[in-house]
């Protein structure tokens, strides 16, 4: 996926991928990971080695930031793993922007609270 895109998801930027689930779920939670911190790996060892391993592979591939080259392609990857029917097998992969921006809205009453 990262070589198909060649930067035109403005690099670098976050992996997520869920593995497992039915389709839809996959879909959701291969997005849901991208909130984890980054450089925090996953607790399954072998998880945890694939998103090394990915990361590494991504930023190989000399596409760097926007596609005009360099090293840092992919910031980090995260990888869920999801229960499954045997029938399937369906693996997810979602990219978030480095400038992806999230902001906190708090409504109490009539106080309202930005973080």
């Amino acid at each position: 996926m990262v070589q198909k895109a060649q930067g035109q998801g403005c690099a670098p930027g976050t992996l997520g991928v869920a593995i497992g689930g039915d389709r839809g779920t996959s879909f959701a939670k291969s997005k849901e990971v991208l909130f984890d911190e980054i450089g925090m790996r996953n607790a399954d060892p072998k998880l945890a080695e694939l998103e090394e391993r990915l990361t590494e592979e991504s930023n190989q591939l000399g596409i760097g930031p926007m596609g005009f080259g360099g090293k840092t392609t992919v910031i980090d990857t995260k990888i869920i793993g999801l229960h499954r029917l045997p029938a399937s097998y369906f693996v997810s992969v979602s990219y978030m922007c480095w400038a992806y921006r999230r902001r906190k809205l708090t409504v109490q009453g009539e106080d309202i609270r930005y973080d």
